[in-house]
């Protein structure tokens, strides 16, 4: 019996030292650093002088992504750093993983609108319907929020790209403050990016990008454009609002449903039909006011209210 006990320690330490518990194993290790790798290549390149906040967004969305906290992170790089034979496993995955996303980026994976063999076929389509300047006077916290549900806009392998122009107008500084771009697919299943705006007041443009899997279409897009609380904030605006989905229009044709559809929505907030000349095109300012935005958004599918938190 003795033997027995002794041999069930012996199996059980030896379970331990190759794997043990909240340590990441060498394949999923092998993710999150190629990942890593990638950010702060990203970083180095177009935003070397970005700050720590920065930084420090780019590994919290590295980190939900692959769903693990950043204590988890840390100890299993204590722990593969004491075992250097693991980790060259496991950088010899890491490279096999940034040499295929490199080839991806060499075949327009993620930038197929600047493909010169389909640039013939990429179209877009803005699918801003809302007025493309807004005003929000004296906010409430998460209320710049917006949301499309309409499953004809969106298809597999499209891109995103939301664009706008922010000024926030305060009498303090703006901590903890982020924008938010989310597509969620069936089944519960999420993309999204996440950035924490800079803790000043400032005049901003900004350009986030989100590319659709290639396997399954969108369910719905939804956002912050700002999220904090807003008690020192007196006004935010937003400018040169668009939301453009690259599509490829061979294997994705637009129906004229996707069309009169977009046309009824933006009918809905006074703004031209898409098949307007660009020079009947008018300058728009709204001032949002909440009551009649919730009103609205009962009779269109885009939305502005503070999403329910579970």
């Amino acid at each position: 019996m003795r033997k027995f006990f002794y041999l069930v320690c012996v199996a059980l330490l030896f379970v331990a030292c190759e794997h043990p518990i909240n340590v990441l194993d060498a394949d999923d290790m092998a993710a999150v650093l190629a990942d890593i790798h990638v950010a702060e290549a990203t970083m180095n390149n177009k935003i070397s002088y970005a700050s720590l906040d920065i930084k420090r967004a780019y590994y919290e969305g590295i980190f939900e992504k692959h769903n693990i906290s950043r204590e988890t992170f840390n100890k299993s790089i204590d722990w593969y750093s004491r075992h250097p034979k693991k980790f060259e496993e496991v950088y010899a995955k890491v490279v096999l993983l940034v040499t295929e996303k490199q080839e991806q980026v060499n075949n327009y994976a993620y930038h197929p609108e600047v493909n010169p063999a389909f640039l013939n076929l990429i179209d877009s389509l803005d699918l801003w319907v809302r007025a493309p300047k807004l005003v929000a006077k004296t906010p409430m916290a998460d209320s710049l929020y917006f949301e499309l549900n309409d499953s004809r806009f969106f298809r597999s392998g499209d891109k995103y790209v939301w664009r706008f122009l922010q000024q926030v107008v305060g009498s303090d500084t703006l901590p903890q403050s982020k924008l938010k771009f989310v597509i969620q697919y069936p089944n519960q299943q999420f993309d999204s990016v996440v950035y924490s705006l800079p803790d000043k007041q400032a005049k901003l443009r900004y350009t986030v990008t989100l590319k659709a899997r290639d396997s399954i279409a969108p369910q719905r897009i939804f956002g912050w454009f700002y999220t904090a609380s807003l008690d020192s904030v007196k006004r935010i605006s937003l400018d040169s609002i668009s939301l453009v989905r690259y599509y490829n229009k061979e294997t994705h044709p637009l129906d004229s449903s996707v069309i009169n559809r977009l046309d009824t929505l933006r009918k809905a907030y006074g703004r031209p039909s898409l098949l307007s000349q660009p020079n009947e095109m008018k300058k728009e300012e709204h001032v949002i006011n909440k009551a009649e935005f919730i009103k609205r958004s009962r009779l269109i599918d885009t939305r502005l209210a503070k999403p329910t938190t579970k």
